[in-house]
């Protein structure tokens, strides 16, 4: 019965571990190593130019983990249909949104993506959508820039919600009741609790060594905000053990988090780099940082509700349709 939901191939269950342990490892150096190292290339090396071929590599990196999966799992034409929907859906809400109502329904979907289809989907759901957006937004030196930091957080998200995994026999006749919308709620949701909390406490750290420092306020409040609360979701992240769970509150809340400091700090560092390697001589201060920092804070702000608000109000539906996806044609995340 097992095998009507996963289709692997023939190998034993030591060696599915070792090539999914593989993957796993796969994933972390294209984030750690392979994308930084990209994103160099295309600043200093290439000096902005040919960022098309740039983006091309990293949308190869990020597909790695998926090459790596044909190992000890056949891939089926349904599962990569679902995720050709998920980033058609990315770059559909990216646009209708771009030209029509001010909220962000494309970095709505690339967290949605993560909690429903994994980790490694939702990043590939996140580079390969913000790729195809940027063709009908405008390519440019920021596209890889924009596609690794969509990317990453889908990532994050498919790691730190809970797994939705198909049921094994025995589970088999009480598919219904392992519904995200009905077993994973906000009740006990403790993990998310910490993680707030932790986040909160970060920023309000970080408020008073400015304050007791005697540093500007206003200089420095900008940059403060994303490295303080960069640090509360890496000390949540550590000290909550569990997965947060998929409900409304908790996802929105968590994407506004995300996209703020994870998006924000990306693309503003971003803005430094580009600017001082077109402009030769022009070295990255500390001092256009902080000023990079506190003139996007308005935009992270507003990009980052825009997507919390899409995601608490479609984000639980649209994942009760994606399960019942999974759960019609058989289709597990990782």
């Amino acid at each position: 019965m097992r095998d009507k939901y996963v289709s692997r191939r023939n190998c034993d269950e030591e060696e599915v571990k070792r090539n999914i342990l593989k993957r796993k490892i796969s994933v972390w150096l294209v984030i750690i190593i392979l994308i930084p190292a990209l994103l160099y290339i295309s600043s200093y090396v290439l000096k902005q130019r040919h960022y098309l071929f740039i983006s091309l590599f990293l949308l190869a990196a990020v597909m790695l983990p998926f090459f790596i999966s044909f190992e000890y799992k056949v891939v089926r034409a349904r599962e990569i249909v679902l995720l050709a929907m998920m980033i058609s859906f990315c770059v559909a809400f990216n646009l209708l949104c771009a030209h029509t109502i001010p909220l962000h329904g494309g970095s709505a979907v690339v967290v949605l993506s993560g909690i429903a289809l994994g980790p490694e989907a939702g990043f590939l759901t996140g580079a390969l959508g913000r790729f195809i957006c940027n063709f009908f937004d405008g390519q440019g030196p920021w596209t890889p820039w924009q596609m690794a930091s969509w990317g990453i957080i889908g990532f994050i998200s498919g790691v730190v919600f809970v797994r939705y995994e198909m049921p094994s026999k025995k589970e088999t006749d009480n598919v219904e009741k392992k519904s995200i919308g009905v077993v994973y709620r906000l009740r006990k949701n403790s993990p998310f609790v910490i993680l707030l909390a932790s986040v909160i406490l970060f920023e309000t750290a970080g408020y008073l060594f400015v304050v007791l420092t005697g540093r500007d306020m206003a200089d420095t409040k900008g940059i403060m905000l994303y490295i303080f609360g960069l640090a509360g979701l890496v000390a949540g992240g550590i000290l909550q053990r569990k997965r947060l769970q998929t409900d409304s509150i908790v996802m929105a809340v968590f994407t506004f988090l995300v996209i703020f400091i994870i998006y924000g700090g990306i693309m503003n560092f971003a803005a430094l780099i580009m600017q001082s390697s077109y402009m030769e001589g022009e070295k990255i201060s500390l001092a256009a940082l902080k000023a990079l920092y506190i003139t996007g804070v308005p935009y992270d702000i507003m990009h980052a509700a825009g997507a919390a608000l899409c995601v608490f109000l479609l984000g639980e539906p649209f994942l009760k349709k994606i399960e019942r996806v999974q759960i019609k044609y058989g289709i597990y995340r990782n």
